[in-house]
């Protein structure tokens, strides 16, 4: 890593924020990460990379090819895996519509790279800059007038009915009830056709709302990702591996003794508990194929945790890297996050293919980074907004776990609870 490092003071970080994602319009390639000071083992508020240097756009070879330029790099490196990658780690396929046409995969290490924590700002920076070059960039940045802006309202559609909706849980249900699978993760997609936006807008609109610790703002060309995600998919620090995985979930009440009824609620139902044990089987299951012998753990079980618009409860688990795996194998043997397929796996990916009728794409991958020390940082890729520029085709999606106690009309509103603050921005 051949790079230099200058530390400035920030007097006031959350306008430099606004006026870091301003700067971002000019670049057709670029990582955003906001913890939103919400996630307390974060080593930074804010993170932004942008000017590519080196960069993995999509491959016959995946992660052998992530193998690779990790191991030939000592930059950070950011980047995305699309859901569909499972298709490169088990005899899967993916024939839905796809509206995004997101590249599988992506990875680019970054000539400048902007780390604030509290009020300290550190910029990494390529060794062809000068000093000059970075107090005028810092100086530029600090010029740059931030204008928000409404949008028109849009004409939000969804891809299938609420009755199709409820339709397809009862299918799935049968499944349930013969064996196929304990559990599985069912999505539907809205989108608006024919819109034009200002992604950075958006993005800073959906994120002040949502105040999620795993945003991020992700750019290449013409595709955009705005994502509110409350879930870590994985992280690596030192030999230590976490995951994180979300299942359970009730939304907010303005009232706050309904609210703390609320809370009571979700701790107190067998069904999101029994989801979310399941799926830490499932992510301990993956583990213990790359993890040093009995250093699985489960850190913390069904946890509450209480976000803008919803509660969550959240298991921590945790392993040590086996000394003979790369941190690849981590990634490859635990992905897609076990929250967003079902368990078994394999099956629910099958049958999730067999009844979605978009193609997932970057929802329920995972973005992040991976430092010169190969320690790393993903999110779950949910909550979250695309766009495509060129063809001006928006959309997100939204899902839940659904088990053999599923009520399919309490699923539907639940997925509503949980895109209520992508709503509120879209249709405001």
């Amino acid at each position: 890593m051949d790079q230099k490092i200058i530390k400035y003071q920030l007097s006031c970080p959350s306008t430099f924020k606004s006026k870091l994602l301003a700067y971002a319009k000019r670049f057709t390639c670029f990582c955003f990460l906001d913890s939103n000071s919400g996630n307390p083992d974060s080593e930074f508020d804010f993170l932004f990379a942008c000017n590519k240097k080196q960069e993995l756009l999509d491959s016959e070879e995946p992660f052998l090819d992530l193998k690779n330029i990790i191991d030939s790099s000592n930059d950070w490196l950011f980047g995305y895996l699309t859901y569909d990658l499972k298709n490169s780690i088990e005899n899967l396929n993916s024939n839905n519509l796809d509206n995004q046409s997101f590249p599988r995969l992506h990875f680019f290490s970054a000539e400048i790279i902007l780390k604030i924590k509290d009020h300290d700002l550190i910029i990494f920076y390529d060794s062809k800059y000068l000093r000059d070059d970075i107090d005028n960039l810092f100086s530029e940045i600090n010029h740059i007038s931030f204008i928000s802006q409404d949008f028109e309202k849009m004409q939000i559609k969804s891809r299938i009915t609420k009755n199709e909706y409820i339709e397809t849980i009862h299918a799935i249900k049968e499944h349930l009830q013969i064996g196929d699978i304990y559990e599985m993760n069912y999505c539907q997609e809205f989108y608006v056709e024919h819109v034009d936006i200002d992604p950075v807008v958006l993005f800073s609109k959906l994120n002040h709302m949502s105040k999620a610790p795993f945003s991020s703002f992700y750019r290449i060309n013409n595709n955009f990702c705005l994502c509110a995600s409350p879930e870590r998919f994985l992280k690596k620090e030192g030999n230590r591996i976490i995951s994180q995985p979300i299942k359970g979930t009730i939304k907010r009440l303005s009232d706050n003794l309904l609210d703390r009824n609320q809370k009571k609620k979700l701790l107190s139902s067998s069904k999101d508990f029994s989801e979310n044990v399941m799926i830490v089987d499932l992510v301990r299951n993956d583990f213990s194929r790359f993890a040093k012998k009995k250093s699985v753990h489960v850190d913390e079980l069904a946890a509450l945790y209480t976000y803008t618009d919803v509660h969550h409860l959240i298991s921590t688990i945790s392993c040590e890297l086996d000394s003979q795996k790369h941190l690849v194998d981590a990634i490859k043997l635990s992905f897609p996050m076990g929250s967003m397929t079902g368990a078994p796996k394999i099956k629910s990916m099958q049958l999730i293919e067999k009844y979605e009728t978009t193609l997932r794409g970057l929802y329920s991958g995972a973005i992040g980074y991976i430092k010169p020390n190969k320690d790393f940082d993903f999110n779950v890729v949910i909550r979250s907004v695309f766009y495509n520029q060129q063809s001006r085709y928006l959309s997100f999606m939204v899902g839940g776990a659904i088990t053999i106690d599923s009520d399919p009309e309490l699923e539907y509103e639940e997925c509503l609870a949980k895109a209520k603050s992508i709503f509120k921005v879209l249709e405001k």
